[in-house]
């Protein structure tokens, strides 16, 4: 529970700049964007399309393994088709990770 208070005052300038920061970040809640910025001195905001893409991949082939599991316990055939397309889904998504921590690494 949090029952200290600081106050700051501010000029107009620099409330907007404050405000613009914020919602740089994606932040949407001033006390939380202050109070991390007091503590940490930073806040990084990661945009990456690849994770967008690593974790539709990973839907997707977690949607599979579901339905292979499932004509496993139905004791029905699966076909090898099914795994390599597993298995090349699994490729990409590993080629992205690669991708995303080199890109990591540069910051």
């Amino acid at each position: 529970m949090r029952k200290q208070q600081i106050h700051l005052r501010v000029s107009q300038e620099e409330y907007d700049l404050i405000k613009q920061k914020m919602v740089q970040c994606g932040c949407i809640n001033m006390s939380a964007y202050l109070r991390k910025m007091a503590i940490d001195g930073l806040i990084v905001k990661l945009d990456m399309p690849e994770m967008k893409e690593i974790l539709r991949l990973l839907r997707h082939n977690g949607n599979n393994i579901n339905q292979i599991a499932k004509l496993l316990n139905e004791d029905k055939d699966i076909y090898s088709s099914d795994i390599m397309d597993i298995k090349k889904k699994q490729a990409e998504i590993l080629k992205l990770i690669r991708e995303v921590y080199l890109k990591l690494l540069q910051l």
